[in-house]
């Protein structure tokens, strides 16, 4: 597989730290055993969800969060 610069990664998600926050909850996912959205067979979960993001196939929805 492919890995994933931050900058197809950024284009997708322009704030580098909701980026990471998208990442990290995605390969939370993985591990407790959701579906991969792409038919990569690594085991890396953080590629995994690196490529999910960069390809399109999750769609992460940024809200901000107001105290």
């Amino acid at each position: 597989m492919k890995f994933r610069s931050r900058t197809e990664i950024t284009q997708k998600i322009p704030n580098k730290y909701d980026a990471v926050m998208a990442i990290s909850n995605r390969v939370k996912m993985l591990v407790d055993g959701k579906r991969r959205l792409i038919d990569e067979y690594d085991e890396n979960f953080v590629k995994i969800a690196m490529e999910e993001i960069a390809s399109g196939a999750l769609i992460v929805d940024i809200t901000d969060k107001e105290k």
